[in-house]
């Protein structure tokens, strides 16, 4: 009794991933508001942040395990939905592709695209791999989330949680601020061996048709959410880690290779998130042992 409620006791904090994300919310929203139309979707984010709202209050006045356990969940629901959105967000805002910008630093950086050098390799056996390597990533993020949603305590999902929202609240307003759509369009005309596989290529072909938000480059959230989950494994869970470990190996090539990316993409995308791994995943771990000591010494 003494461990779950000095447990719970960390939950009356408001944490660095919900203000991010809040501030994430709140910047597409004002930018509607002052910019644009689009009423449906101004609501639609009032809506998304009243929820956030009433869950934080809630989980840190009542501090029942349900509540923040569904608090701290919600964050899926809130990025998936800020992800979706970014496809109409972009042009309500009036925004054009920064796509030049992200190619000129990859000259700049590598002396060219990576995926127009990377067509010597292409062959129809490679590309089922690479797209079998980028699906991977879904299986794994839904996964961790199922996983450890369901069968984590709470100071273990709030862990995963902390800096991997934090990471989601600043990749999501990069595709805002450098909306860009990859090198598979601003290379069209230098891509001229197609992308041929069997049935992963296919399969992941209408996955991203369906998933991808249009403006979804910079930074990389692939290679960062990938490499989040690698080291939280490699800390919490080596068995995950060892099955993870050669399809994140997979998906940081087949971004290139799969022309989703730009070089710059998986440098912002992997600093940011080692950024966010080591300093949010140190802070919830200080912030929950203080709460557990102090409630310790009154008890």
């Amino acid at each position: 009794m003494r461990t779950m409620n000095g447990d719970m006791q960390s939950f009356s904090n408001i944490f660095a991933h919900e203000i991010c994300m809040i501030l994430m919310l709140g910047q597409i929203l004002i930018r509607l508001a002052l910019s644009s139309h689009a009423y449906g979707w101004m609501s639609a984010y009032v809506f998304v942040l009243a929820v956030y709202g009433v869950l934080m209050f809630f989980g840190r006045k009542y501090l029942g395990p349900l509540t923040n356990r569904f608090r701290l969940l919600w964050n899926v629901v809130v990025m998936n939905f800020a992800f979706t959105s970014i496809k109409y967000v972009v042009p309500a805002l009036g925004l054009t592709a920064r796509d030049a910008s992200l190619a000129a630093i990859d000259v700049s950086l590598v002396g060219g695209d990576l995926s127009v050098w990377a067509q010597q390799f292409y062959s129809k056996p490679m590309t089922e791999i690479m797209s079998l390597g980028y699906m991977l990533f879904i299986v794994f993020l839904f996964f961790s989330f199922f996983y450890y949603g369901i069968k984590a305590d709470l100071p273990k999902l709030l862990s995963f949680c902390s800096g991997l929202f934090v990471l989601y609240a600043f990749g999501i307003t990069g595709y805002t601020l450098v909306p860009a759509q990859g090198p598979y369009a601003y290379y069209a005309h230098m891509l001229t061996t197609p992308v041929e596989g069997f049935v992963f290529t296919w399969l992941n072909g209408m996955m991203v048709a369906a998933g991808s938000s249009g403006y979804d480059v910079f930074p990389s959230l692939h290679v960062g959410v990938g490499l989040y989950m690698l080291l939280f494994f490699a800390r919490f869970d080596r068995a995950l880690w060892r099955v993870y470990v050669v399809p994140f190996i997979l998906l940081v090539i087949s971004t290139i290779y799969l022309r989703y990316h730009y070089f710059i993409d998986l440098v912002c995308g992997a600093s940011l998130s080692l950024v966010c791994f080591y300093s949010c995943l140190g802070f919830a771990f200080r912030n929950a042992s203080k709460k557990q000591a102090a409630f310790s010494k009154i008890k």
